[in-house]
């Protein structure tokens, strides 16, 4: 870490430590807005232009009134993608398709995603250079990328909650159960009319997932990791819903994930169903030679 980086992380702590008992109030987004440099001329467009309302901004700290309750909520969500008793019959999937993002240079690359109910999850990049490798076994996960100079992170905090998130959310049928509580209210992405609901549960981050109002299916979840300069927000958006021919069962097609410093986007082409899978699948990803896993 570079020394200013260290001296402005030291002062961020030391102002919110002299002057709100040390809860981040302050922290690096509330001078540099995301810019390298903090302005320090008030801008006028910025002023003056049409507010802009982030639905990512919504907190629900109680239920709110006239909104349907989480369980409601939830219902309406698992009969949106098929049904209870399809959900169940969903043990395993293999996703084929196209991935791009900053580490590909926004390059479609090919990806595959593997899952095993309830909540295994492996992720496969064939990058130009080499394959990167995100697993997830059901309590740890690793991030393997051979061209870093750390090329096996295993992965912690909040983002190995969020690993969690995303292996769950994949089958659906587990999703209330992410969070012990949950209130419900509502907001707008875009022109779309969505039902929040917020969960919170012990020391695990809150966690935001966005409805579709009128079809019920998860559009938006919203997930944050607590770091030394405060909590950062990562942001999934799912579109493309389609049915799985002979399941009954409806999955995105298309989902754009986005964090403080990059944004990918998978579309996918191919989707099988209970095929048996391997346990070693999820497990630690084991560099080889040319610098690909096993």
């Amino acid at each position: 870490m570079k020394a200013t980086a260290r001296r402005m992380i030291l002062m961020v702590q030391n102002i919110n430590k002299q002057n709100f008992g040390g809860a981040n109030f302050v922290t690096c987004y509330t001078c540099h807005r995301g810019d390298m440099r903090p302005q320090i001329t008030p801008s006028l467009v910025v002023q003056y232009s049409e507010p802009v309302s982030d639905p990512n901004e919504v907190d629900i700290d109680r239920q709110m009134q006239g909104a349907p309750s989480p369980d409601q909520v939830f219902d309406k969500y698992l009969q949106a993608v098929g049904g209870a008793q399809a959900l169940a019959g969903l043990k395993s999937f293999v996703l084929k398709g196209t991935y791009n993002g900053y580490d590909t240079e926004f390059e479609d690359v090919p990806i595959e995603i593997y899952g095993q109910a309830p909540d295994l999850r492996a992720t496969i990049v064939h990058a130009r250079g080499a394959d990167s490798v995100t697993t997830y076994d059901g309590h740890s996960g690793w991030v393997f990328e051979p061209d870093k100079p750390v090329p096996m992170i295993e992965v912690t905090g909040g983002d190995l909650e969020g690993a969690k998130d995303d292996a769950v959310i994949s089958f659906s049928a587990g999703i209330r159960q992410l969070r012990g509580t949950w209130k419900v209210g509502s907001t707008t992405i875009g022109d779309s009319d969505v039902i929040v609901a917020q969960g919170t549960g012990g020391a695990q981050p809150p966690l935001k997932l966005y409805f579709d109002k009128s079809s019920g299916l998860l559009v938006r979840q919203v997930r944050y990791t607590q770091l030394p300069i405060g909590r950062v927000p990562a942001q999934v958006d799912y579109d493309d819903y389609r049915e799985v021919a002979g399941t009954g069962v409806k999955v995105p097609y298309r989902w754009t994930a986005t964090w403080v410093d990059g944004r990918s986007t998978t579309k996918l082409t191919d989707v099988q169903v209970n095929l048996p899978i391997e346990a070693a699948r999820f497990a630690k990803p084991v560099p080889t030679a040319k610098g690909a896993t096993k």
